[in-house]
Order: C-alpha cells, then sequence, then structure tokens
C-alpha cells in the first residue's frame, strides 16, 4: 500500500479504528475486512503513483499472511462500513535481539484526509508494535517523480530528492521519523523484445568460470542452502542509506515455505543465479509475476561483494527478461527498485532502457 496522507490535522476524525484480521480464505464474512483493505490499499496505490500493478489481490494476501517468518499487524478505520484510513505492518520473527524494526505504510481515502486519520491509524500500530517489543519504526511512502518544484528534502545518501511540502513528507517529519533513503522505481517496456534481450544476453556472455542457472517457481533442491545462503546476505550487502533494516534469517526451509505460498497464490517466480564452480550462489535476481497484472516486477537482486566486477548484474538481468518472454510473452513492463545511490545497479538499468517511474521513501524513527 502506498502511503497517502495530507500532513498534520489537530482534528481527530470520526470512524471506528480496529483490527484487521487475517483470514485464509476470502468470500466470507469473517474475510470482509481483509477484502475491503485489498481494494482500498490499490486504490491508494493507483491514485498515489499512477498503477495499481504492485497491489496484492484479498485472495493473495489470505495466502501470503501465514507466513511464520513475517509478524504482520493491520489496523483500519471504517466510517460507515467503509473503510477510509489503514496502515499495514510487518517485521521479522524470531530475530536473536527481539527488537527488530517494525516496518510500516500508511493511507487514507482522499475524501478524508486532514482529519487525523492518518495519525490515529499508525498510533494503534505504533503501539501494537511497542507491546511487541519493537524498538524502532520504519515508514514507507510513495511518490511520483513529476512531484513539482519549491524546496526538496533529501536524504544522507544519493542525489534524488522530495518536495517538502508534500502531505506525506510533513506526515511522516510531524510523527519525528527521519528520511533515511530513496529507492528510485523503474519501469522497462517488454512487450516484444525477447529477441532483442536474447541477442544482448549473448553479447555479454563470458566463459570466467561462473555459469547462469535459471529456476521457476521453486528452487532445486541442489542449490536451497546456497540459495538461502545469499540471501541472508540481502539486507547487509544492498545500500541502505542511513535505515536501520533488520536482518533476515534465510534457510532452505524458508526459502521451501516462500515458494510454496506463492504458488498457492497463484505467484510465479523467475529466478536467475549465478554459480560458482564449487556451487557458491555468487548472485541472483527474482522476477515476479503475479496473477492478474499486465507487467512483472524485480524482486531481490544482489551480487556479492566478492563476486563483482564481473559483469554478473547485467547477465544475470538479461538472462530473467528472456525467460519472461518466453514464459509471459503477455507480460508488457518490468518494474525495478533499487537505492538511489547504487550507482552500479541504475547504471546496468538505464543501459536496458529502464526510466524512473516513481520514488519510494524510506524514514525511521527511533
Amino acid at each position: 500500500m502506498a502511503a497517502a496522507v495530507s500532513g498534520t490535522a489537530p482534528d481527530r476524525g470520526a470512524g471506528v479504528l480496529r483490527p484487521i484480521r487475517p483470514h485464509d480464505r476470502i468470500g466470507v464474512p469473517e474475510s470482509a475486512d481483509l477484502e475491503a483493505y485489498a481494494d482500498f490499499a490499490r486504490r491508494i496505490q493507483l491514485e498515489t503513483v499512477g498503477t495499481d500493478e504492485f497491489s496484492y489481490s484479498a485472495a493473495e494476501l489470505a495466502v501470503l499472511g501465514a507466513n511464520p517468518y513475517l509478524e504482520r499487524r493491520r489496523f483500519g478505520i471504517f466510517d460507515g462500513g467503509r473503510l477510509v484510513a489503514a496502515t499495514a505492518a510487518w517485521w521479522e520473527r524470531g530475530g536473536n535481539d527481539g527488537g527488530a524494526p517494525m516496518i510500516t505504510m500508511v493511507g487514507v481515502d482522499p475524501a478524508h484526509r486532514r482529519r487525523g486519520l492518518g495519525g490515529r491509524v499508525l498510533d494503534a500500530v505504533e503501539a501494537s508494535a511497542r507491546d511487541a517489543g519493537r524498538g524502532s519504526t520504519i515508514l514507507i511512502s510513495e511518490h511520483r517523480t513529476d512531484d513539482g518544484a519549491g524546496e526538496r528534502l533529501r536524504p544522507p545518501q544519493g542525489g534524488a530528492s522530495l518536495p517538502a511540502d508534500a502531505p506525506s513528507v510533513r506526515f511522516a517529519r510531524s510523527r519525528g521519523y527521519e528520511l533515511g533513503q530513496l529507492l528510485v522505481a523503474s519501469a522497462l517496456p517488454v512487450g516484444g523484445l525477447g529477441a532483442r534481450f536474447r541477442d544482448l544476453s549473448r553479447q555479454v556472455d563470458r566463459s570466467d568460470g561462473y555459469r547462469i542457472e535459471l529456476w521457476r517457481d521453486r528452487t532445486p533442491e541442489e542449490h536451497l542452502d546456497a540459495f538461502a545462503a545469499a540471501r541472508s546476505q540481502m539486507v547487509a550487502e544492498a545500500p541502505s542509506g542511513a535505515v536501520d533494516f533488520p536482518d533476515e534469517h534465510w534457510d532452505a526451509a524458508r526459502i521451501i515455505d516462500e515458494e510454496a505460498r506463492a504458488v498457492q497464490a497463484g505467484r510465479r517466480h523467475l529466478t536467475v543465479a549465478a554459480i560458482t564452480p564449487d556451487g557458491e550462489v555468487a548472485g541472483f535476481t527474482i522476477l515476479t509475476l503475479a496473477p492478474g497484472k499486465r507487467g512483472a516486477y524485480q524482486d531481490d537482486t544482489l551480487v556479492l561483494g566478492p563476486h563483482r566486477g564481473h559483469g554478473l548484474g547485467m547477465r544475470m538481468k538479461l538472462a530473467n527478461l528472456v525467460a519472461l518472454a518466453d514464459a509471459a510473452p503477455e507480460r508488457t513492463e518490468v518494474y525495478t527498485w533499487n537505492a538511489d545511490e547504487n550507482g552500479p545497479m541504475l547504471a546496468i538499468n538505464r543501459e536496458l532502457g529502464f526510466r524512473p517511474h516513481s520514488i519510494q521513501a524510506t524514514w525511521q524513527r527511533g
């Protein structure tokens, strides 16, 4: 859900605040709030960044919510039975310190802004996180790239910026959050370009000891442990600006669980990995194909430190674009998110033809 609020407001607003409970199936009375949330989040995202391609259906949320590795909390304000404000939050379970940061997003219906509803739902989820021992909070907001002129707010690293008077910016700062990082969301038209990607992939292929492997939906058993080890390095090795992102522990069991739930939810994954001669995963990139969408989006992409400088990022991305053209030629765009300070990966994206689409801001407090 893209954060869409409207700054500070003294009026605490009307409506009933309550948790939005998870449910393992939809179309029953108990799932009504979850279904309302899915539709609400889709509309907020469409208004905020101009597309609902990144939204989740209620059916997906019902399946993906049953995650033993992530704690999820949602709160909503209902006015006359209609959801008008909501927050979604999550954090890693089982951390050794018991205090991994909570990550959250807030949205308010346009017709109900300036009534303090964003503050109410954020108060609720922050209190819930404190009760669970979370020591700090990370707030996500999303913004269009054509966001006007005026005074700008910049994170500690990178060259992108936000308008200081944007409603989501004013809201975050009024709550004591500091801007820690900006991610550039970019889009690449891919319809009918499979042959071009195949040619480019052949041009960058090398015989330097790495082999590029592809798998769909489920990781081959022989790569499970190495892939889990690589994914565990994502937070440590990816640029994080001034944000204290929580570590993620991955093992073979977590990989298997995630992939099984994704298949059940109708989400397809195309994973490309660079494999060393001794079977280590030197890098990987994942494309997700959500049901009912026109595009695909790039999840984690990482080349581990000791293996950088071999062109693996470009080779893996091209291999995955070829795989996408073969597996799902009806998908017309690919979306990706990269830290604004991650110059090498942004350069790869520009060379492939990605163009900025929107900005995701990460704020932290505590």
